[in-house]
């Protein structure tokens, strides 16, 4: 995409496969952007090990680099290697096969990544098996966009065949946010959502929109539609309004909000959104109140950095 240089890994996925050190490995601090491209029936066939691969993938990048700009293709979004080096300026490949790949993960590695390339915890009232859906909706705020931002909008790519609709809580919302002055503008995180969504799949439609009234949470009554195939026509596509839609994408600490907005649905006699939930990145647990990777986090490094830097200090 663009002049921007990236390094392409392809994984064959295989039970035994520690394909994660290879990202791990990677210092994304040092390195260029990484497209992973994953191939292979493991994948292609369900929608929901694809999100199993997904969390494996961004927890390998929050214990390195959680901001580092990581890109997840799949061969059903229509990506072949011959495809991603048309689309994207590559500059260097590595290809990952479970025959070859003898590299030895930690024990920490072990029990920290490769559980999740197999194991999904169950959330209740959620669904673990997903068929493609035409609709699906997301929302955040997606300050710093950082792996657990990466995970949230990946596994909403993955599940949908058609159009994603994105709420981004709008910047007067976010007045009380802990170094609110480092909280990067509406329009800068709307750019990063847009432009990652349309690495992983071009062909998604995607309506992105200002989430100013959190009592439509994580949907937005008005959109900025920007698609690339016309105009989609949509008339107040909220996740509780609109009858259409099909899925919502949550964390595991905001599924509440989710049941919530069945229950609405339900009342306006429309069919209940399939709610999937994706892993708190970066956690101590998967409880809601366990410490993760978070954009507040972010911006507190980067406030303690600026003011090392106002004094003439280095990092440590």
């Amino acid at each position: 995409m663009g002049t921007k240089v990236w390094a392409l890994l392809t994984v064959d996925l295989g039970e035994k496969s520690s394909w994660t050190s290879h990202v791990a490995s990677r210092d994304g601090r040092a390195r260029l952007p990484l497209l992973v491209f994953f191939r292979g029936q493991r994948v292609s066939a369900m929608r929901d090990e694809a999100l199993r691969v997904l969390t494996a993938l961004y927890e390998a990048v929050a214990a390195v680099a959680p901001r580092w700009e990581v890109v997840p293709l799949f061969e059903f979004c229509g990506w072949s290697r011959q495809t991603i080096v048309e689309r994207f300026n590559v500059d260097s490949f590595e290809e990952v096969r479970p025959e070859c790949d003898q590299r030895e993960l930690s024990p920490e590695w072990k029990s920290r990544l490769l559980p999740l390339c197999t194991v999904e915890p169950e959330v209740e009232g959620c669904s673990t098996s997903y068929s493609p859906m035409d609709e699906v909706c997301v929302g955040g705020t997606f300050d710093r966009l950082h792996a657990g931002h990466r995970l949230l909008l990946s596994a909403t790519v993955a599940v949908c065949d058609k159009t994603i609709f994105v709420g981004i809580t709008a910047d007067v919302l976010l007045a009380k946010k802990k170094n609110r002055e480092l909280l990067e503008p509406y329009e800068v995180r709307k750019g990063c959502v847009e432009d990652f969504i349309r690495a992983m799949n071009p062909n998604l439609k995607v309506a992105v929109g200002v989430l100013d009234d959190v009592s439509r949470a994580p949907m937005p009554k008005e959109f900025f539609i920007q698609v690339a195939s016309g105009e989609l026509g949509l008339h107040d596509p909220g996740a509780v309004t609109s009858a259409s839609m099909d899925g919502i994408v949550v964390s595991r600490e905001t599924v509440a909000g989710a049941k919530s907005i069945n229950d609405e649905r339900e009342k306006a006699n429309y069919k209940a959104l399939v709610v999937i939930p994706v892993n708190l990145v970066g956690a101590t647990s998967q409880e809601g109140d366990a410490k993760k990777l978070s954009s507040s986090d972010l911006r507190q490094m980067d406030s303690v950095s600026q003011a090392r830097g106002a004094k003439g200090e280095s990092a440590p």
